[in-house]
């Protein structure tokens, strides 16, 4: 059995008596309680030492150390901080340098060329080269190893496109062209592992921090390498991991104080989140929406899906799922700030009276009833809300509350519709991954060649107006197309305590914690 922390356990540890009660700007608390400029912290500066303690929602027995295959919460905090990738993303998907001080693209962005940080170091003391980046990116397109990276990356390179001119160059020659690998690269999945390692139990990576416990279902510990290459850098001593599934028991550990900061806070609870504790929030953490298999009937009738597009109050179900933030979106996957998202597209205007046409025209006669799978949290939210607006057209949504343990392996990618949230992918990504043919996450089953093409065509594109303008036709594609129901964005939101500072949430996938300390 393993050690996950439940709400039993805690209350048993007298931390429940405080209280009796769950992929990308950044903010904290003013005193008022609205948010506070980003970098906000306490005065004085960062602080040497300390144990962060960090509570996360989600653990899986079945995942592993390996940053390649780092697909889950636990995963991914020990690929952002036990490694390094070439180059960093924050929020609106900015690269900034990483292992690599610079990196440049031919005209046709057919190869791709990254300069290395002298003086980086391993965790056993060893020099990175060109060699590790070799062997690293060669491992994730080895399909044996079932890389998160390699159904993003395979339809560009093959291994032998990978090659190290001298010992600090690393050449990427393409198959066709992609004017977005620093983008790609800079995901977790992309981390630089050590030339020849196949044991990662021990997280032998440059980052911040080193490996020295990990059980992905219960608990993992992480102490602070002194060799990492960022003078100063990390402050902490040692980062306690441990999972706590319940909401509210998640919830209770950061109010009461037994755990310095949670994770996947939702709903109502951002707003208890006060006193000694202040939500961290990633405005445009991702979206959240019901999807559907589209090939599949029901659904592979263009109108019923319409229909409950115009069957969602939008604005009604984002004040339960994300109150306070409520940015309401036209059903395609990126946020209206972005610099891609297309001028004048709009959100559909809740309106039974039309959804209950479409039906008809649909040949539906009375009712349209369906199940809709989801998980506690902002999912359930989603689709308990998605019920509560539908009915008025006519549409009973019979919800089908899921174990978030067994979710992704029961539920996701097997049954036709559930309620879902994705983390905020760069528009190169998410457009093919979301929507493409073969994409690891069409979970919609979305199937258009024109859409394809001019995907296709954007990535390949080095020139930004022709790029937003052919992603922007892509978008409306989905828009009109796809078998989803995207009422809006919710923030990314933790719970910390207010002596937690220095965290950095660059985007949905990825908690950099070298610059975390506690004041």
């Amino acid at each position: 059995m393993t050690n996950v922390i439940n709400r039993r356990t805690l209350l048993k540890t007298g931390a429940g008596a405080a209280l009796g009660l769950g992929v990308f700007g950044l903010a904290a608390c003013g005193d008022d309680g609205s948010p506070a400029p980003a970098g906000a912290g306490a005065a004085g500066g960062p602080k040497k030492g300390g144990t962060l303690r960090w509570a996360v929602a989600a653990g899986n027995a079945t995942q592993v150390a390996d940053p390649a295959k780092a697909g889950g919460t636990m995963p991914l905090l020990i690929a952002t901080n036990c490694y390094d990738t070439l180059v960093r993303a924050d929020e609106n998907y900015q690269l900034t340098p990483a292992l690599a001080t610079e990196w440049s693209s031919s005209a046709d962005a057919l190869t791709w060329t990254f300069k290395l940080r002298p003086g980086v170091k391993f965790h056993d003391g060893g020099p990175l080269t060109a060699q590790d980046v070799v062997y690293s990116f060669k491992r994730i397109l080895d399909p044996a190893l079932a890389a998160v990276g390699l159904a993003q990356i395979g339809p560009y390179l093959d291994a032998s496109g990978i090659t190290a001119a001298d010992q600090t160059t690393v050449k990427l020659t393409l198959k066709k062209p992609n004017a977005f690998i620093p983008v790609m690269v800079s995901h977790a999945g992309f981390s630089i592992v050590k030339d020849g390692t196949t044991d990662f139990s021990k997280g032998n990576g440059t980052g911040p921090f080193t490996l020295t416990g990990f059980d992905a279902a219960a608990r993992t510990s992480l102490a602070r390498f002194d060799g990492y290459w960022q003078d100063n850098k990390p402050y902490l001593d040692a980062i306690q991991i441990v999972v706590i599934a319940e909401d509210a028991t998640r919830l209770q550990a950061v109010t009461s104080g037994s755990q310095d900061v949670v994770d996947n806070i939702t709903g109502a609870n951002t707003l208890l989140l006060k006193g000694s504790v202040e939500p961290y929030m990633l405005k445009n953490g991702g979206w959240v929406g019901l999807t559907m298999f589209g090939d599949t009937a029901p659904f592979n009738n263009q109108k019923i899906i319409q229909a409950m597009q115009y069957a969602a109050d939008r604005k009604k179900i984002m004040s339960v799922v994300a109150p306070g933030i409520d940015i309401i979106s036209p059903d395609i996957p990126i946020p209206p700030e972005d610099p891609f998202f297309p001028s004048g597209l709009q959100p559909r205007a809740y309106d039974p009276d039309k959804a209950k046409a479409l039906l008809k025209e649909a040949g539906v006669s009375g009712n349209f009833s369906f199940d809709v799978y989801a998980y506690e949290g902002d999912k359930l939210d989603t689709a308990v809300s998605f019920k509560s607006t539908a009915e008025a057209a006519g549409i009973n949504a019979n919800v089908i509350t899921w174990p978030h343990a067994t979710f992704f392996t029961d539920i996701f990618k097997k049954k036709p519709a559930i309620g879902i949230s994705v983390a905020r992918l760069h528009i190169s990504q998410a457009l093919p991954r979301l929507y493409g043919k073969g994409g690891d996450l069409n979970i919609t089953h979305f199937s258009n060649p024109q859409f394809d093409d001019l995907v296709a065509q954007a990535t390949a594109s080095s020139d930004q107006a022709k790029q937003k303008q052919l992603f922007s036709d892509a978008l409306t594609i989905v828009n009109d197309g796809a078998a989803n129901v995207i009422p809006g964005w919710e923030g990314q939101v933790y719970g910390k305590s207010k002596h937690v500072q220095g965290l950095d949430a660059a985007n949905g996938a990825h908690m950099y914690l070298s610059g975390a300390y506690l004041s």
